[in-house]
């Protein structure tokens, strides 16, 4: 299967899929994988984020989708178009923020010259440009665009377009400095490896330019072959792809800033895809996915808790063990799974899996192993049970269930 195929019993990727309205989980018997998926689906949710996001493998994840469709747990959503997004440039510069309106422009003017340039057209030179010259140009770029010096300023956007142009700086300049990552850039772009003007030739030029206005003629000309040259570069396909996995690696770190690591997870996904021996990406992206298990397990053990509040105990016990699912290293998450799958008269075999996980996450929680201790009495493994009373009681040795067990097992 492609990625543009459409998924039979589903839909396209592009098409969304909701949670039905007043779902009643608690009469539905759903395995681990559904209840992962169903953590990931609201109540509009694009069909490719949550394969994406998942975790699982992308045919598991599928038909695990098909068996939510099949048990009416998930239904197709339409969303509704966003209207046309405003003009960025005008809105930009109408913003009421710390900067003139000359430094607004040269900025947006930055922004839009950096916007498909390759490495040497980034920093304003010639394909081909001496390392001296790369190091020289960006010292000077520096000035103008180092994040550091707009410290304290109400930026507004403008606070984010400023980094984006550096780091845009930055690596041009990283590459080109560098001989062996120079070589090899030029040598996948090897429209770039024309020599530089020299520098008589350079300076004579500019004496020329300065000394005979161009006329409007000439301007329009300029401007067109420039145009013309930055769309070349543009639909160059290394150079599109370097533009966009840098696109999602900005939008995935702004999302890990934020604390939206689901939506840095699908971003960093898609960059991982296009650019597979990008170091960053590859730590970016396990990085996410720890945060963003870690969060959505948070969030599932805050529902447990609220649920049981409410005496809704079916619920508490789902949203539990889908807490434990997403996090494996959650070690309260397994705990509170198996707390509630006590009350709620579950079958032990599940209820001392999660506290055996819990004191194996978390051994100096007296807690965790009370709880398993007790399990095991009931199980009829009294001598395992009396390993985990010892440890409770060096633990937590005012406990009143330790206590109670200590005077009963050593009355002496």
């Amino acid at each position: 299967m492609t990625k543009s195929d459409t998924i039979a019993g589903l839909g396209a990727r592009e098409d969304h899929v909701g949670v039905v309205p007043n779902l009643d989980r608690s009469r539905l018997a759903l395995a681990e994988d559904e209840l992962t998926l169903l953590a990931l689906i609201g109540r509009a949710t694009l069909i490719k984020d949550v394969l994406e996001r998942c975790g699982l493998p992308e045919p598991r994840a599928i038909a695990t989708l098909l068996s939510l469709r099949a048990k009416g747990v998930i239904v197709p959503a339409k969303v509704a178009k966003p209207a046309p997004a405003p003009v960025v440039m005008s809105a930009a510069s109408q913003e009421e923020i710390d900067l003139d309106e000359g430094r607004k422009a040269e900025i947006l003017a930055m922004e839009a010259k950096l916007e498909g340039a390759d490495h040497f057209a980034a920093l304003g030179l010639e394909p081909g440009a001496p390392p001296e010259d790369v190091k020289r140009v960006f010292y000077e770029a520096s000035k103008k665009f180092h994040p550091d010096r707009f410290f304290g300023k109400n930026l507004g956007s403008f606070k984010a377009r400023i980094e984006r142009i550096f780091r845009r700086l930055t690596e041009a300049q990283n590459v080109l400095s560098d001989l062996d990552k120079r070589n090899a850039y030029l040598k996948a772009n090897p429209q770039l490896l024309a020599p530089p003007k020299k520098k008589i030739e350079v300076v004579a030029e500019v004496h020329k330019a300065a000394s005979v206005p161009k006329t409007a003629a000439e301007i329009a000309a300029d401007a067109a072959r420039d145009s013309e040259r930055r769309s070349r570069f543009a639909r160059h396909p290394y150079l599109a792809k370097a533009a966009r996995v840098n696109d999602l690696v900005a939008r995935a770190k702004a999302a890990m800033a934020r604390g939206d690591f689901g939506h840095a997870f699908t971003d960093l996904h898609m960059a991982s895809q296009m650019d597979e021996r990008n170091t960053e990406v590859k730590h970016l992206l396990g990085d996410a996915r720890k945060k963003s298990e870690v969060s959505r397990a948070s969030e599932e053990l805050k529902k447990a808790l609220s649920f049981e509040e409410k005496g809704e105990l079916p619920q508490a016990v789902s949203a539990a063990k889908v807490a434990a699912a997403i996090d494996a290293s959650n070690a309260a998450a397994a705990y509170h799974a198996a707390r509630l799958l006590i009350l709620h008269g579950a079958e032990s075999k599940e209820a001392n899996a999660m506290a055996q996980r819990a004191v194996e996450l978390d051994g100096q929680n007296a807690e965790y192993r009370i709880q398993l201790a007790k399990l095991l009495d009931e199980g009829g493994m009294r001598a395992l049970a009396k390993k985990h009373w010892e440890e409770a009681a060096r633990l937590k040795p005012d406990h009143e269930e330790v206590k109670k067990q200590v005077k009963k097992r050593w009355p002496f």
